[in-house]
């Protein structure tokens, strides 16, 4: 599928589900594609006008991908993206280990001055 028509297949999903998305340009050398985040309580998708059709779509389908999407209706294509990306999301999100510890147990190194 190509990934124009992939992109306006999921803004079509995010409509159906009442999921406000925006285009808007973000400028600068560390722009990402855009992502979910809440505004005055609402969930709102921004997606960066400026990158790939291809980021875009990843970005979106990142953002559908924790939602309950069994009652529309779609190519199976897209539900196997969405599939990918919420498999990807919950990877990143639950470590298969634990960190390590922080800089609490780091300790200060020992000067010529702290000597007695």
């Amino acid at each position: 599928m190509p990934p124009d028509r992939l992109l306006s297949e999921l803004l079509r999903i995010a409509a159906c589900i009442g999921l406000e998305v925006r285009s808007v340009g973000m400028r600068g050398k560390h722009a990402g594609p855009g992502g979910l985040c809440t505004i005055q309580g609402k969930p709102l998708v921004i997606l960066n006008h400026r990158t790939s059709a291809i980021d875009r779509s990843t970005a979106l389908a990142d953002a559908l991908a924790g939602r309950d999407l069994s009652a529309i209706e779609m190519p199976p294509q897209v539900r196997g993206f969405i599939a990918a990306r919420r498999r990807g999301r919950w990877r990143l999100l639950l470590p298969e280990r634990r960190p390590g510890p922080g800089l609490a147990v780091c300790r200060p190194r020992r000067t010529e001055r702290d000597e007695p």
